[in-house]
């Protein structure tokens, strides 16, 4: 492999470990270009500033931004993109460490943020995504069409819970609430193939109804990331409200119908 394409894979890798080690949803595209190269390229730079603004998400939402491993990482490649020539001595001298000052040992280890980057004018080159990859953070979010009055309207329409489950509470004159939320998986077509439970009701068949109801719903607007629609996942709330106090029991009922 020549040095470009060692450099290249190299730093995917390391791409992919601070990704990995911070929970950012990260597929490296592959590259078609033929023959050596400079080691890295715009879609290469795209991928990679994507990642940092993720990074900069995660600390405005409080989270912690952890860089475990990619100090190793960083070694690991720089030694691989070096090739040492054959034939010629590998022994090298080794200097006596020289003693760090106050700051260069507090701040030893540290990898800083890069601060945010200035607008650029002109055509900046988008990056390419496999059609495979699926993201959890896009830059705009799958959107229901008519907005999310509608599409939860949509779903409270399409709830059905069977009348033996509703009898004891509208008996009793009770209230029933429940809340889950759906974890929908939306293509690039806007049609939802997958759902998933992300927050229970503790009730197995509300769960069930909301998973349905989600499920047909008609197409959405799909996700895009620098203008370019994509695979993602989006959370829908689904709320199920029955309430039955202002209706009283059968029994009480009859007793007003038989004093009249």
């Amino acid at each position: 492999m020549k040095s470009g394409k060692r450099i290249c894979e190299t730093l995917k890798a390391i791409r992919s470990e601070i990704a990995s080690a911070n929970e950012i949803d990260y597929t490296p595209t592959p590259c078609d270009h033929e023959g050596d190269c400079a080691g890295t390229c715009p879609a290469c730079e795209s991928e990679m500033r994507w990642i940092e603004r993720q990074l900069r998400v995660r600390q405005a939402l409080g989270k912690a931004v952890t860089i475990a491993g990619v100090s190793m990482a960083l070694s690991l490649g720089a030694n691989a993109a070096i090739s040492s020539p054959t034939g010629v001595d590998q022994k090298r001298k080794t200097d006596a460490p020289k003693p760090q000052k106050q700051d260069e040992r507090r701040t030893a280890g540290v990898v800083r943020m890069p601060p945010p980057e200035e607008p650029v004018r002109g055509k900046v080159p988008k990056p390419s995504f496999s059609p495979d990859s699926i993201f959890t953070e896009p830059d705009v979010l799958a959107a229901f069409p008519d907005g999310d009055e509608a599409m939860d309207s949509l779903i409270r329409d399409q709830l059905y819970i069977p009348d033996e489950i509703l009898e004891p509470i509208k008996e009793i004159g009770g209230t029933i609430k429940a809340r889950c939320i759906v974890k929908a998986l939306v293509e690039l077509d806007g049609t939802i193939s997958d759902a998933v439970i992300e927050k229970t009701t503790t009730a197995d068949i509300f769960d069930q109804e909301a998973l349905r109801a989600v499920k047909n719903l008609p197409p959405f607007i799909p996700a895009s990331i620098y203008g370019i629609q994509v695979r993602s996942w989006r959370l829908i709330p689904v709320e199920f409200i029955y309430d039955f106090s202002n209706s009283k029991p059968e029994s009480e009922q009859g007793n007003e119908q038989s004093k009249q």
